[in-house]
């Protein structure tokens, strides 16, 4: 499971390319982008994860509504 959860993490937001070397800050991006993953796979949109990302960067509204809910 952390395998392929990491493997989304990194898919998505790069999680691998990312310069933090702290690793308390690590932990918590892990953490919640682990929790975003979560959230967004029970979102009631069938669109695709990267569709579902473009709609919430054309709205930030309704990400920060998203993220409210966690």
């Amino acid at each position: 499971m952390e395998i392929r959860n990491h493997w989304r993490r990194d898919a998505v937001w790069g999680e691998d390319r990312s310069r933090t070397r702290n690793p308390n800050a690590l932990a918590n991006l892990a953490l919640l982008r682990s929790a975003l993953l979560a959230r967004l796979a029970r979102h009631p949109d069938e669109r695709s994860l990267p569709a579902l990302l473009e709609s919430f960067a054309d709205n930030p509204a309704s990400a920060f509504t998203l993220i409210n809910t966690l």
